[in-house]
């Protein structure tokens, strides 16, 4: 499933991810009826500055606001999809975006 970030969205996860580096932002983006949502959502991760666990207190609340249609999250060093990222992406059978901060540039990885 290809996922589009509307302007307004992905302006909230770069900004997320500039405000919380080096740690890695995570984050879901939400179908609310027509209107596109990135939510914020704190990183549990014993390492964030390597990896993210997304609060599953987050997640649901998520659910309950609206359709998750992509898991979102930033690599404040740049690198590209790591080997778990993709492993993750496809357990989650949701598409995942990467925010790579240094190249601002956006990474997709499709499950």
């Amino acid at each position: 499933m290809a996922v589009t970030l509307a302007p307004a969205s992905k302006l909230d996860a770069e900004a997320h991810a500039r405000e919380v580096a080096p740690w890695e932002a995570c984050g879901l983006l939400v179908q609310v009826g027509a209107e596109q949502k990135y939510l914020r959502c704190r990183n549990l991760c014993e390492k964030p500055e390597q990896h993210f666990v997304l609060d599953p207190r987050d997640y649901l609340r998520a659910t309950l606001s609206g359709t998750i249609v992509a898991i979102i999250h930033s690599h404040p060093e740049g690198q590209d999809a790591s080997e778990l990222d993709r492993k993750a992406c496809q357990q989650s059978k949701l598409p995942w975006l990467i925010y790579q901060l240094p190249q601002d540039k956006w990474l997709t990885i499709n499950n």
